[in-house]
């Protein structure tokens, strides 16, 4: 699991830009009328009850993923993407997933291990193993999760927040479901499923009606924290004193140390993410977060661990290593989000991919068994932009992408990526 963890840090630091991007204006004024249909209420936002999108992480992912702004104009997450150049590859990597997942109610079939469960998609029967990461209270056999599923590495996890049900409730919102199908009357070639993935805030009506009587809970899997990274220095009178003290605390992990250099990350034992670096060198030690809570408690640690060994100095603000968000400027060509797919998959042949243990695509092509998994790998691809584009959102071809790797379109049944 430990590859995994640099993913689950990176999807704390992407939602943690989202959070930011939800304060911008353009996003705020589109959250009365988000909200009047994902809290199922005619009133405006009540103060205090942790309805706004900086407050609670479901109606943010509502707010930003499903959300539609305007017909044919995707969703707010789109803009997000185009805004956001300069990301890490692991967020981008995450950003597109999340463009990609919808949300789906999934049947627990079996626990495998510790934490570790197998969902089945009540909608199309496919079965996903999720992984223990996001997980904090795991439900049980028979019990009904909601939420997106993303991609974290090698392992699956639930995206921000979901719901779990119990199966009693299983059928009933299946018949709540097919209700709202039959009454919204759409158009012949609107499947179930496609209808569902245009209208998630039906999952958390339900929620609301009937699913937390019947015992349901809303879980959520990240921290509400924004991106604002900053540092913090201190003066060392003792270096190496300091390392001796800071080898001991068991929430600290050594990065690396050569000399009188020397990286600590602040863990997160509940989380399993790093909250805050410790980095010590030349007489100085500094403290490193992405957001201003975490450097405050990581500031209160180290003094309490180094009492008399350091003089703080300041604090300054820390080079951000991507962009926020919302400072680029989106192509004014297309719809929003069609840019982001652009970039990204146009370099999606030469971008390593943990589905192909590290390599890049076209690396993986130089064998007939790597051809094969990069095959069903874009096959998935394009089965979730083709979904995109019957929901009226931006999609792309991926022509393009197979010509570059001398890959031509895989014949209908072809197998699947491994999940």
């Amino acid at each position: 699991m430990d590859c995994c963890l640099p993913w689950e840090e990176a999807l704390q630091r992407l939602l943690s830009r989202l959070l930011v991007f939800a304060e911008m204006p353009g996003v705020r004024r589109h959250e009365a009328d988000a909200a009047a249909i994902f809290w199922n209420t005619q009133r405006p936002l009540q103060p205090g009850k942790d309805q706004s999108a900086v407050k609670s992480l479901r109606f943010l992912e509502f707010l930003l993923h499903d959300h539609a702004v305007g017909r044919g104009s995707g969703s707010l997450l789109n803009e997000f993407a185009d805004a956001a150049g300069g990301l890490p590859p692991q967020e981008e990597s995450l950003l597109l997933a999340s463009l990609l997942a919808p949300v789906r109610a999934h049947e627990v079939m079996e626990m495998l291990g510790p934490r570790s469960i197998l969902l089945k998609d009540l909608l199309t029967g496919a079965e996903r193993r999720v992984g223990p990461l996001g997980l904090a209270d795991p439900p049980i056999r028979s019990d009904i999760v909601i939420c997106r599923l993303l991609p974290l590495g090698r392992l699956t996890r639930p995206g921000a927040s979901y719901l779990v049900l119990p199966a009693a409730g299983r059928e009933e919102m299946l018949v709540y479901l097919r209700t709202a199908y039959r009454l919204a009357r759409p158009a012949r070639h609107v499947s179930l499923e496609d209808f569902l993935d245009g209208a998630t805030h039906l999952y958390h009506h339900f929620f609301l009606l009937r699913g937390r009587d019947l015992g349901g809970r809303a879980r959520e899997t990240l921290r509400l924290v924004p991106f604002a990274p900053r540092r913090l220095t201190y003066r060392g009178t003792d270096l190496a004193r300091i390392r001796a003290v800071l080898d001991r605390q068991p929430n600290l992990e050594r990065d690396a140390g050569t000399g009188e250099e020397a990286r600590y990350a602040w863990v997160d034992p509940e989380r399993a993410i790093v909250r805050a670096m410790f980095l010590l060198r030349s007489g100085e030690v500094e403290v490193r977060a992405d957001a201003p809570q975490d450097l405050a408690d990581a500031a209160v640690f180290l003094e309490t661990c180094l009492r008399g060994l350091i003089q703080p100095l300041g604090e300054h603000p820390a080079g951000a290593h991507a962009a926020d968000g919302g400072t680029a400027s989106r192509s004014p060509s297309g719809p929003p989000g069609r840019a982001f797919l652009s970039r990204v998959l146009d370099r999606w042949p030469d971008t390593a991919s943990p589905l192909l243990d590290d390599r890049t695509p076209r690396e993986a092509c130089r064998s007939r068994g790597g051809r094969k998994r990069v095959a069903a790998i874009l096959l998935d691809l394009e089965r979730d932009l083709a979904r995109l584009k019957r929901l009226g959102r931006p999609s792309i071809d991926l022509a393009a992408v197979r010509e570059q790797l001398h890959l031509t379109p895989s014949p209908p049944g072809a197998a699947r990526a491994p999940r």
